[in-house]
């Protein structure tokens, strides 16, 4: 099975997108899967794992509904307040339902991740763990991964994946500390990596050499074993074409062997998120008249 393992929908009349500026028209207005469904066909894509998009409980709900709709929607990972006072029983109720595969918290668009190690989380990421529940880690500065591997260390019960490979600063082609730190990153076991969005970290029409270093990078490190390919569809627009950083993809994964590329697309993916197959006879729901 082929998977995207992070796509976005939104529907900006909800309201809670806020992190979305009108000041980019490339990403204000309404990303939902009929939009998206084409470009899986053209690439090949069996199923996504569609990642939160607000900060709120609402916005899960509304994409758990579209994953009703839409059995290729494999699983769902969501937003919870690791401070709430009932996160115990919004975890229960969220995991209900079999898509509900994990959480990305964030705070302030996590300009920074260092709330994350605040002390009074703990009892958050137990729960999580002990769920069997996917811990997202959106780092938005690459200098920030240490606080990741920091918190890996600590919880070595978790599953915790790494989004867009933490950004790298691609286009000031500034390779190190990036790399090292996540060689560090990758000696725990238990974290996995994205490998996508890195059209979004360089400069504009970089070529699959430009992103070589990092995805020799990312291979030294993670292994075939611990990468899944991901769009970070739509926000990739602002950089790529879909169809572009697939083949761009295809191209750094070129090494592979066939069962490693395999791995890389699909299969790693369908493991740490426990992955099945949806019945569109069983599962798909009618959409309102």
């Amino acid at each position: 099975m082929k998977v995207d393992a992070h796509i976005h929908f939104w529907r900006l009349a909800r309201g809670d997108n806020t992190s979305l500026s009108p000041t980019e028209p490339v990403v204000w207005r309404d990303y939902e899967p009929d939009s998206l469904r084409p470009l899986l066909d053209a690439a090949g894509i069996d199923a996504i794992i569609a990642v939160q998009a607000a900060p709120t409980l609402a916005e899960t709900l509304y994409t758990l509904g579209l994953a009703e709709r839409y059995p290729w929607i494999s699983a769902v990972v969501g937003w919870i307040d690791p401070r709430s006072p009932s996160l115990a029983e919004e975890l229960d109720a969220l995991i209900v339902n079999p898509r509900f595969s994990g959480v990305r918290p964030i705070l302030d668009d996590n300009a920074s991740i260092g709330w994350m190690l605040d002390a009074r989380h703990e009892p958050c990421w137990q729960l999580l763990a002990d769920r069997g529940l996917v811990l997202e880690f959106l780092v938005q500065n690459p200098d920030e991964v240490p606080l990741v591997t920091h918190f890996a260390g600590r919880h070595l019960e978790l599953t915790i994946v790494l989004d867009h490979c933490a950004k790298p600063d691609i286009a000031g082609g500034r390779l190190q500390p990036w790399a090292g730190d996540m060689l560090a990153l990758a000696r725990h076991e238990n974290v996995s990596c994205k490998f996508s969005a890195l059209p979004n970290s360089a400069q504009a029409d970089a070529r699959a050499d430009a992103f070589r270093p990092y995805s020799d990078a990312l291979m030294g490190a993670f292994g075939p074993g611990r990468l899944m390919w991901a769009s970070d569809w739509p926000p990739l627009l602002r950089a790529s074409a879909y169809g572009t950083w697939r083949q761009v993809s295809l191209e750094l994964l070129n090494g592979l062997s066939p069962s490693e590329l395999d791995a890389v697309l699909g299969g790693n993916a369908s493991r740490v998120y426990r992955l099945q197959s949806w019945s569109d006879s069983a599962t798909s729901k009618p959409h309102p008249a």
